[in-house]
């Protein structure tokens, strides 16, 4: 291998070369240190930040950011440029680096083995410890972004609501319907009652046969028992319910499982959205692992 590389040095030189002053191999740097809200160097694409958090959620993303990440070549893997690194960055014991992945611009292309010196930055994954669980909460923090589902994901979670939510709607009109019904009798019932008040049952003049026979007796109760014959067996609540939760769970079918939130003893809300920035107290040293990607 090493004699076939040589030989093609020797039939192009160009290929060895070193292409410009600003290019670097990988396997020649010993560590980067990386800041918060700067831009790499750029040269054939476009600048990146020099430190991007990449999940499990933006909304964990949201809650801290170092400042400053430092990166150690750790050594290659398969290929001397293939550099495997260690970042590690001051963070709040609520918070872990999972995978810090070095990225960088390959000087002439995306495979070359030279990078553009000064475009490394680093992709982390903020995740939460047990403390910041119990601080944040952990609903939706390792649920995937609908921008990040695929078509499948999205088909099957689309459909889920739909079916989930047609059958509360289902259930509401069931209840209301009836129920506007019962309302509109009881008050033509009260406009009945009223007329025949007014005209009265009066006996006739002095003659045999004067006046018609009185109303039939009436008890509200017959109403009422007309109204809850109309009433829904058990079947039918047993049935909307297991329809109800088969559609939800449809909903998170593509999600993978997921644990519910504990109950938090503060009022702070970790949601987007939220004015409010959690304050943190000290920081610890956290350590990722990760490889080298170029673009």
């Amino acid at each position: 291998m090493r004699l076939l590389l040589a030989l093609a040095c020797l039939i192009a030189p160009t290929i060895c070369a070193k292409p410009g002053n600003d290019a670097i191999r990988l396997s020649n740097v010993q560590t980067l240190t990386l800041h918060a809200n700067r831009l790499t160097s750029a040269r054939r694409v476009s600048p990146i930040p020099q430190l991007n958090c990449i999940g499990p959620n933006k909304k964990v993303c949201n809650l801290y950011q170092p400042d400053v990440m430092r990166c150690t070549n750790q050594g290659h893997d398969y290929d001397l440029e293939d550099v495997q690194w260690t970042c590690t960055a001051d963070l709040p014991p609520e918070f872990k680096l999972g995978a810090t992945d070095v990225i960088c611009e390959g000087y002439r292309h995306a495979d070359d083995k030279w990078v553009l010196k000064g475009s490394c930055g680093v992709e982390y994954r903020m995740l939460l410890t047990e403390l910041g669980e119990e601080r944040f909460g952990y609903t939706r923090w390792d649920t995937p972004d609908w921008d990040k589902m695929s078509k499948t994901q999205k088909f099957w979670t689309g459909l889920g609501n739909l079916i989930f939510f047609g059958f509360l709607l289902a259930v509401f009109l069931m209840i209301a319907v009836p129920f506007v019904l019962f309302l509109a009798g009881c008050l033509g019932l009260r406009r009945s009652r009223g007329d025949g008040a007014g005209r009265g049952w009066g006996g006739g003049g002095g003659g045999p046969g004067g006046g018609g026979p009185p109303p039939p007796p009436y008890s509200a109760f017959d109403s009422y028992k007309s109204t809850d014959d109309q009433r829904w067996r058990p079947g039918f609540w047993s049935g909307a319910a297991g329809g109800a939760a088969a559609g939800y769970g449809l909903g998170r079918y593509s999600n993978g499982e997921r644990r519910t939130a504990p109950r938090r003893s503060g009022g702070y809300d970790a949601g987007e959205g939220s004015s409010r920035t959690p304050s943190f107290s000290s920081t610890t040293a956290s350590t990722g692992f990760g490889s080298t990607r170029r673009r």
